[in-house]
């Protein structure tokens, strides 16, 4: 029995597809709400109910519509002459947390309560949750094969990615498809954590919508902080040289087990004194940003999307006195602490590329 499900999508026709389906908003450096019928301008409107009316719109307008039949959804993203390859499809809650799906990330219960109230009052899941699955060569081979023939949409987006999805409701290549996820036995959780914990507080009957990638194609990059303190350099100093070396940091990228520090206008590598098995995010959080940091709302989340320059620019404007950069979590990380049902501090990793928001939706309650 297979993990993964058709369903019958929500997609734009193909001559609107480019004007409504967007990247993240952490792909913008300047954005600004306006009344344009995008998903960007969905997603990121702080009225639900201004936003479910937009939704509405692109519906009545025809500039979205809902498959007659049930389909999977074969993604494709290039980029930097890689290729993620994904499918899309549902898959049954009840399976969550549990042996065959699994996540690996806590989560903030505002954000879990904004999403559970989005996604009722939208009925509208408008982005796959992002998930992983072990594979081999062989799996990848056969894999790549179903993605031979010329998709129904392809674009360039503000991601610097090109995105093309095959809607998939022909019985030949169909069947192809679930012969295929038939041998996937564990689904894991990358990104989309918030919006699972929405789905099962909702405590309807809900089947999210999932898009699943081989795990040697994820990408992930680093998720950095930059936080306000009332410490001045030398306290701040004092703290972190109890379990830290601390040097003016060089130009080369920083290794596993390095974090980068930025404060008064400096960048500085700091390196645990002692090895350690924990995750660097998890050393930062426990031995850095803990003891010098008293309320949560001085910290601000990063995406390394933004890079170096973005963290500079965030301390020099005052709002913030200091920025760390780390080095990415790996997916064999994301994979170990799901099977060991262990949670990784919140923003551990961002996934990049991910699928376009708007590009393939689902109800969540027929």
């Amino acid at each position: 029995m297979s993990l993964i499900k058709p369903f019958n999508g929500i997609r734009p026709q193909k001559k609107f597809v480019k004007k409504v389906s967007f990247p993240n908003i952490n792909y913008f450096n300047n954005y600004k709400q306006n009344k344009k019928l995008n998903f960007l301008n969905i997603l990121n409107n702080k009225s639900i109910s201004e936003a479910k009316r937009m939704l509405l719109k692109l519906e009545g307008k025809k500039i979205i519509k809902e498959d007659n039949s049930e389909h999977f959804y074969l993604y494709r993203i290039l980029y930097k002459k890689k290729a993620l390859l994904g499918i899309v499809g549902k898959i049954n809650l009840q399976n969550y947390d549990d042996k065959k799906i699994l996540g690996h990330e806590k989560t903030f219960a505002s954000r879990v309560k904004k999403r559970k109230e989005q996604l009722l009052k939208f009925n509208n899941q408008i982005t796959p949750i992002y998930t992983t699955y072990k594979t081999n060569k062989l799996y990848l081979s056969k894999l790549k094969k179903l993605f031979k023939s010329k998709p129904d949409y392809s674009l360039k987006s503000k991601d610097n990615c090109k995105h093309e999805l095959w809607a998939v409701g022909k019985s030949k290549l169909k069947k192809l498809v679930q012969n295929y996820l038939n041998k996937i036995r564990k689904i894991y959780i990358c990104d989309g954590h918030h919006r699972i914990q929405a789905m099962l507080k909702s405590r309807r009957k809900i089947a999210p919508m999932i898009i699943a990638f081989p795990n040697e194609q994820v990408n992930i990059l680093d998720y950095n902080r930059v936080l306000k303190t009332n410490l001045n350099f030398e306290k701040i100093n004092k703290i972190i040289s109890k379990n830290f070396s601390i040097r003016k940091a060089n130009k080369k990228t920083i290794k596993k087990g390095e974090i980068e520090m930025y404060l008064n206008k400096k960048w500085f590598l700091i390196k645990l004194l002692k090895k350690s098995k924990e995750l660097d995010v998890t050393i930062l959080k426990k031995l850095i940003i803990n003891k010098i940091l008293k309320n949560n709302n001085n910290l601000k989340f990063i995406s390394g999307i933004k890079g170096k320059k973005a963290l500079e620019k965030y301390v020099n404007t005052k709002k913030y006195n200091l920025a760390f950069k780390l080095y990415p979590t790996d997916i064999s990380q994301v994979i170990s602490f799901a099977e060991k049902k262990k949670f990784m501090p919140q923003k551990s990793t961002w996934f990049h590329p991910k699928p376009l928001d708007g590009i393939i939706c689902s109800r969540i309650i027929s």
